[in-house]
Parts: C-alpha cells; structure tokens; sequence
C-alpha cells in the first residue's frame, strides 16, 4: 500500500533535541522495541526498525516524539548513521556556526561528500528546521540511488524519486513543510531496505491501496469504532465495482442542521460520479439530532474529534476495497464545507482534492498540497463570505499559488482560478450568486444545483499517473 504520510500529523513548529545514539551495540535477542508514543503511528515500524538498527534513541521519558520536527544537525546525524560505512571523521570545523559541537562530525562529512552545502552567508544553521524537500534532497544524496533530472523548481526530481518508488505521493508533499521525526525515520527505513536489497525501488508508482484484490464485505460497511464510540455512516458501492480495479473515494460530511441521509440526496454526487467512486456520508455527533458537530468543545483547532474519524473510515475502507490512494476527496457544505476546509490542512498529505460550499477554517499548519473547488456566496449571512475567503486565503498559501486569477469553468458560478499554484494543487474560488433554495426562498446560504457535477468534473480534471 503506497504510503500517504506526510497526507499526518501535525504539529506545532517548536525547537526539538533529536536524541539518536552513537554506535551502540547491535540489539539481538531484544524484543521489539514500542515507545509510548508510537503505538498505532503511521511510521511506527520504521521507527523500532531504526532503534534496533542502533540508529536512533527515543526521550528519557520513553517517548519518540514522531510529530516533533527535525533540524538541520540532527537529520545529518541520522542520516549518516544509517548510510556511511567508513568512520564518521573527526573534522570539527567546517561552517563559522558549526565548530567543535556534537554534530560537527556529521555535518563536515556530509559537506565533505557533497551531501550538504552552506547557505549564501557561508553559515550551516545547524538549529534551523528542515523542510520536506531539503530532507529529501539530503536522505537520497546519502544512498546509492539514481534520482532523474527534472531540476525546475530544483527539488522536483526528489519528489518524483519518493513518487515513482511510492515512499511518498508527490501528491502528499508540502515542499515548504518541516519534515517530522516520524517522516524521517520512514524515508530513511526505505532507503536502508533498498541498499540491503530487502526490497528494491522499481521507479513504478502504485497508487493501489492495500484492499485491492480482496474479495469486498459482504454487506456494506456502515460504522466503525472510534475512541470507543459506534459511528455510523451511508456508504454507497458502485454496481460495477471491481476489486482489481483502484476507485476513488469521496468522504462527504453534513452540515451543523442537516443529516448525512439529507446531504446525500441534495449533494448530488451519487449521480454525478455515475459509478466512480465510493461515497461515504458520515454522521456528526450527536447522531439523530440536530444541531450536529466533528468537534467537541474547546478542541485544539489542529485536533478536532472527528479528524479520527475520518482516519478511521479512510483506514477502513482502504483495507477492504480497492482504493486509488491518489484519489480520495472530501466534499462538504455549511459546518460539513468548514469541516472539509479543516481535514484539506490537517490531512492534505492523504486528501488529493475537496470541494466546498459555505464554510470557513481554522487551522493553517498544514500537511500536504490539496486542490480545491471552494464556493462561498458573498450574501451569505450564515457563513459569512468572510469565513470563506479565509479558507481561500489558507489554500492561496498552502498550495503556493499567487493573487492573480483568470476567469474558470463554470462562469455560471463566478469561478475564478488562482495563478502559478502547485502544479498538483490548482485552486478555484467560486463566489457564487445562486441565493435560491428548494422551494425558492431567498438563501444565500444554498448549495448551488450544479455545485455536486461541478465538484465531480474538477477532480477529473486532476492530474493523475
């Protein structure tokens, strides 16, 4: 199964010390090694495959830290442990900022070999944290692997390297994003495993998720457990269905008044999509009654409740149906579209697009690059037009785009595209003037009759190898 992360987990930019040993001893015998804050992680197993390789220590408290950031000093020490096979050295003085300390020997090798260069000023900025295609560029340059030469912008030929040989999706990488312990240790792992000839990079990219080939349930999945909780959902199966075939997958929240059942009749994706995708309607809590929420009271705005669920379900379904990991979607409207807005940050590194109608965001440390189709109408009086343009804002940034836009399909929207965006990560802003509801009141607040095919032709559109 293709790895979605970095598509998680977040957290706040902070300083770290990154604890790693220094040629311990080999560890036969041992039982496997679980930290207390790695159990169930996305990167676990390579985690405890690096301690045990004597390559990295956890905290003296018994935690890893696998969302914590890494910084220049401490990813060279890493990455030299696991890569170089002669003595590390003794050079100490390579860098003005980099004489005598605990990481000098590793940053003047990697200097000496190539792997590193200074800055303009002539410095290393050893504390500095170091971003997902920085780290990229410094854990491949250390093995023996041959990466293309697409060089504009320059890092492209190290996401296409993690794409084709599916360590990451180059739809999950945030280049401007700091790289994580976890992530890290994860693209070390698979690199060791290709020099050991444990496994060997085919240049190949699967998107195919792990369900693939697995005869489907024999009934549709309708709930799963999160934290202890039942929590159902409308799941919608294609007819045809194949399970050789990958199919998208649509994760479809309501809003704070309307059930999962009355999204699922006006969204109007299950038409649209015409037999080629999975959708599952979600319910928020509390289930039956309105008004519904994904969050509880006072959650962190990076840790919302039903972030869960939606790992959850996305875990689920991968498991048991063929799902293409390049093409899972949120689509949402009202709370559901804030909601969406929200999950396109918090896990952009596993969402290759949403679409959204009438809803804000409040989170903006993101995870990955995410398309979007966002609708707001500048009447709407219950989203404020406001709270929209700031979820715009946040994806103006997170997928690099500028302020320029040209006129986009459909006009009948006021569709705009934003300019010079991630190649992978178009954004479209729509703000709308459709303020007509079901039984033709004035509500501003609608969602548009052609919103649900819109949203479908736009994440056709996408790329996709």
């Amino acid at each position: 199964m293709l790895n979605h992360y970095p598509k998680l987990k977040n957290t706040l930019i902070i300083c770290i010390v990154f604890l790693v040993t220094l040629g311990w001893p080999a560890r036969t015998g041992e039982a496997q090694v679980i930290f207390s804050d790695t159990e169930g992680h996305p990167y676990e197993t390579s985690i405890e495959f690096l301690y045990n390789r004597g390559v990295v220590e956890g905290y003296p408290d018994g935690s890893f830290g696998p969302d914590r950031e890494v910084n220049r000093a401490e990813i060279m020490k890493i990455i030299l442990e696991a890569s170089f096979e002669g003595e590390i050295g003794h050079q100490l003085n390579c860098f003005p900022d980099v004489r005598g300390d605990w990481f000098a020997k590793y940053v003047c090798l990697a200097k000496e070999e190539g792997i590193i260069e200074g800055y303009p000023d002539g410095k290393f900025k050893p504390a500095q944290n170091v971003n997902m295609v920085e780290a990229l560029k410094m854990g491949i340059e250390s093995f023996p692997v041959t990466v293309g030469s697409a060089n504009n912008p320059w890092y492209q030929k190290y996401i296409d390297f993690v794409h084709d040989n599916n360590i990451f999706s180059r739809y999950s990488v945030l280049p401007q994003k700091n790289m994580t312990r976890g992530e890290m240790a994860y693209l070390i792992h698979q690199l060791m495993l290709d020099k050991e000839g444990t496994k060997k990079f085919t240049g190949v990219h699967d998107s195919k998720s792990s369900g693939c080939g697995k005869t489907p349930p024999s009934s549709k999945i309708s709930n799963v457990v999160v934290n202890g909780l039942t929590r159902n959902f409308i799941t919608v199966i294609p007819s045809g269905y194949s399970k050789d075939t990958p199919i998208s997958f649509i994760f479809a929240p309501h809003g704070r008044t309307n059930s999962n059942s009355m999204v699922q009749g006006y969204y109007g994706l299950n038409k649209a999509t015409a037999g080629k995708a999975i959708i599952v309607y979600p319910s928020g809590l509390p289930e039956g009654t309105s008004p519904r929420n994904w969050s509880d009271p006072g959650d962190p705005p990076d840790q919302l409740r039903d972030f869960a669920l939606f790992d959850e379900i996305v875990e689920t379904f991968e498991e048991n149906y063929c799902i293409d990991e390049d093409r899972i979607y949120v689509v949402g409207h009202s709370l559901g579209a804030w909601f969406t807005n929200t999950l396109s940050c918090a896990r952009g590194n596993i969402i290759r697009a949403i679409g959204s109608v009438g809803g804000g965001t409040t989170i903006n440390n993101c995870t990955g690059p995410v398309a979007a189709m966002v609708m707001h109408n500048p009447e709407d009086r219950l989203a404020p037009f406001s709270s929209g343009e700031t979820a715009r804002n946040q994806l103006i940034s997170q997928n690099q785009c500028s302020t320029q836009t040209v006129s986009a399909s459909p006009g009948s929207l006021n569709c705009v595209t934003y300019q010079d965006c991630n190649e992978i990560a178009p954004l479209i802003w729509c703000p709308h003037s459709d303020s007509t509801s079901y039984d033709g009141s004035y509500y501003p607040h609608t969602w548009p009759d052609n919103a649900g095919s819109e949203i479908w032709k736009f994440f056709e559109s996408l790329e996709k190898d």
